[in-house]
């Protein structure tokens, strides 16, 4: 298993047995101006970080800052980067995304304090969780330290149809095993159907895989698996998966998108880990190509990082996305963040290739938002009711 030999080489062992508790170096870790900005606080004028050059600040979430407040965390970052001399980004795109870019390789582990951590299984890499005062002793002592977890082989096989996409199987798997079945373990992606997906696809599903429960996940392209070593196994077709919504304030219900009744819509978002990289960005820009969005429906775009942005710039998106209606966003979390741009009102209903769906996550407690890929939530903003691509 590709998620055990990980964990033994940084932990320095020759095997890793289930529930112990192992030791295991960080190759990277991240403090943004989300969660993650507090574990900075407790540390002492005189404490030095294990590695300048494997500490990750980005300000990526408020861009550019929205508030008095998100300005504060912003100027406290910047100068903790001084100090310290860290690697520094500031306004260049989600820092997931910029550390898959330009730092994370098969074998790194990764640590943060977001929901997004295991987005680096897509590289072959590890990511893990943790609270922001997890997180100050990590920044000083390099290691972090857990309970072997369990790991659990999610097979693929197939190919996705047409209108179907990675944010669909992502969408399937947590429908599937529900949010508590793999709470605590590490899910192990394998199979053919993995040959079928791209790199950015399995970026999407990495992403999402906290929603399960998951600790992390690692994509494992080893086609000569002993299948008797996972704790437990599921398998998915990815010719039988469908378009998928996720349903207002969690991930408990998951349905097929043409079967939702025709919900209205005031704001569509493309943008986030999950849905503004640039085969997303491609997807959306080819359905709403010489179309307008639909009247009084606000559309909202945000490329991932600045390397997407001046790519869809070059490949001529950024027009179409503004010929039809689109208002394109600076590069970052933007809407999915949900604390300063695009906020919706009451009652009022968004559609969002994000993640983040939760009651009042981007503006009033009675606003709703739905989750789907690109191509749905591009469809929804030409029709202005929820709708899959090939509906």
């Amino acid at each position: 298993m590709l998620g055990n030999d990980i964990l033994a080489k940084a932990a320095s062992l020759n095997e890793i047995t289930a529930g112990k508790k192992i030791k295991i170096a960080v190759s990277y870790c991240l403090i943004d101006d989300a969660e993650s900005n507090t574990s900075i606080d407790s540390l002492r004028s005189e404490d030095e970080l294990f590695d300048r050059k494997k500490v990750i600040v980005a300000i990526d979430h408020d861009t550019p800052a929205g508030s008095v407040g998100a300005a504060e965390v912003q100027k406290k970052l910047m100068k903790f980067a001084r100090k310290y001399d860290t690697i520094f980004h500031n306004g260049e795109g989600i820092g997931y995304q910029l550390i898959l870019e330009k730092y994370i390789k098969k074998g790194d582990i990764f640590v943060g304090c977001g929901n997004h951590t295991a987005i680096f299984g897509a590289k072959g890499a590890m990511g893990f969780r943790v609270k922001p005062d997890k997180l100050t002793e990590i920044l000083k002592t390099g290691f972090i330290e857990i309970k072997a977890p369990e790991i659990v082989m999610v097979e693929f096989t197939g190919k996705l149809n047409p209108g179907v996409y990675s944010k669909d199987v992502i969408l399937q798997v947590i429908k599937e095993a529900g949010s508590k079945a793999l709470e605590g373990k590490v899910i192990e992606f394998v199979g053919n159907g993995l040959l079928n997906l791209t790199e950015e696809d399995l970026v999407t599903i990495c992403s999402l895989t906290g929603r399960t429960g998951a600790i992390s996940a690692v994509v494992n392209f080893d086609s000569t698996l002993d299948g008797d070593s996972y704790c437990d196994k599921y398998k998915f077709d990815l010719g039988e998966v469908r378009s998928l919504v996720v349903k207002p304030d969690n991930y408990n219900e998951i349905v097929e998108a043409d079967t939702l009744e025709k919900i209205s819509v005031n704001e569509v978002f493309i943008g986030g880990n999950a849905g503004g990289k640039i085969q997303d960005l491609r997807t959306a820009a080819r359905i709403l190509k010489g179309k307008k969005v639909a009247y009084r429906l606000r559309m909202l775009v945000a490329p991932v990082t600045s390397a997407v942005y001046i790519k869809a710039l070059q490949e001529g998106l950024i027009e179409i996305f503004i010929d039809a209606g689109c208002l394109v966003m600076n590069q970052g979390c933007s809407v999915d963040w949900g604390k300063s741009q695009g906020i919706i009102d009451t009652d009022e209903v968004l559609v969002s290739a994000g993640t983040y769906n939760e009651k009042g996550h981007a503006g009033s407690d009675t606003a709703k938002i739905y989750i789907s890929s690109p191509a749905t939530a591009a469809m929804t903003a030409l029709t202005g009711h929820i709708c899959p691509e090939l509906s």
